[in-house]
């Protein structure tokens, strides 16, 4: 009998886990897709926020960026190729649990970005670096597969959820998560599942310790509040995904799938500031981007050429990005350090 966190973990993360096998977003075969393979806007977008927090700081030179779950690289790649003010500056680590990505990240970015140069900006770890740097610390779409505890609200108190024999087996709860699930969600009625996640906090709180100066900047999907959990039965907010649908149960064969939960940014440590990706895109001048697409799309609709519909699948891309019922409603927070 495991813990649930711990079994995901070693279902995600393992030997034999999902990510460890290399698996990619968006590519073929692939079982998720995210932000950066939707649209190179999404690099575009990151790169024109660095530059401005690079002003904000005073213009550090080295500006570290790191990249936390920086899978293949897709990412880095479109930072890269889109950054201005900072580029002398910038120092980029892309951090990945998985060898196999890191060394496919490593190699597609230093191609495509530094073909010609002798020594480049960029590391690939396993890990986060120690710190203090002055940067950012990026991540997308991480929190919601650091595992969380998950406990169920009972007229004695809450149980938390283990899995033996895949199958779920719910037994004591330890006094220290009772008090952390009822201090987040007091008015839980019995019945009621809830994440407790620990360890997104725990990785928050190491990603601060990196920063002397500068900002935390993550996107995933999620909630504000942890009461909103208390509406919502366990199979919405934790999901398994294979071949870009849902599939079934995590508790079997660990490994073949994705296995991913809402994250409940109130169990997170600080007083970030939270907006939707849409808005977060549109500050960052997303319209402003496309705009030359949008104008040649118009004038091009009575009879559409090659170049009109390129256009129009910018306009696509933009509209993937910050549709508030898929990627567009994520959360973005922002925490800022040495301000």
């Amino acid at each position: 009998m495991t813990r649930f966190d711990l079994f995901v973990e070693e279902a995600l993360y393992g030997q034999n886990g999902f990510y460890s096998k290399g698996q990619r977003a968006g590519s073929e075969g692939a079982d998720f897709i995210t932000s950066p393979e939707t649209s190179t806007l999404f690099g575009a977008c990151i790169a024109e926020y660095l530059d401005r927090v690079w002003h904000e700081l005073e213009c550090p030179n080295p500006f570290v960026v790191i990249e936390a779950g920086s899978g293949p690289g897709t990412l880095c790649r479109d930072i890269f190729l889109s950054i201005q003010d900072c580029s002398d500056a910038l120092r980029y680590v892309m951090v990945e649990r998985s060898e196999p990505q890191r060394e496919i990240a490593f190699r597609d970015v230093t191609t495509r970005c530094f073909l010609d140069q002798q020594e480049v900006p960029l590391a690939a770890l396993q890990d986060l670096p120690a710190g203090p740097f002055t940067g950012v610390v990026l991540a997308n779409e991480l929190l919601d597969n650091l595992p969380p505890r998950v406990v169920k609200k009972t007229a004695k108190g809450w149980l938390e959820l283990y899995v033996e024999q895949g199958a779920e087996a719910w037994q004591p709860t330890p006094p220290e998560a009772q008090t952390m699930a009822s201090a987040v969600a007091p008015k839980a009625q019995t019945g009621t599942c809830l994440p407790l996640q620990l360890k997104a906090a725990v990785w928050v709180n190491r990603a601060l310790a990196t920063l002397e100066r500068g900002r935390l900047l993550t996107f995933d999907y999620g909630v504000q509040s942890s009461e909103i959990f208390t509406k919502r039965p366990m199979g919405e907010w934790l999901r398994t995904y294979r071949n870009h649908q849902r599939s079934g149960s995590p508790y079997q064969e660990p490994g073949s799938r994705d296995v991913t939960c809402d994250v409940a940014f109130d169990q997170l440590p600080g007083k970030p500031s939270i907006c939707t990706q849409a808005d977060w895109l549109k500050n960052q001048g997303l319209y402003s981007m496309t705009d030359w697409a949008r104008k040649q799309w118009q004038t091009a609709l009575p009879s559409p050429d090659a170049a009109a519909v390129a256009a129009r699948s910018v306009l696509d891309e933009a509209a993937a990005l910050t549709d508030p019922e898929g990627l567009g409603g994520f959360l973005v927070a922002e925490w800022r350090v040495g301000d």
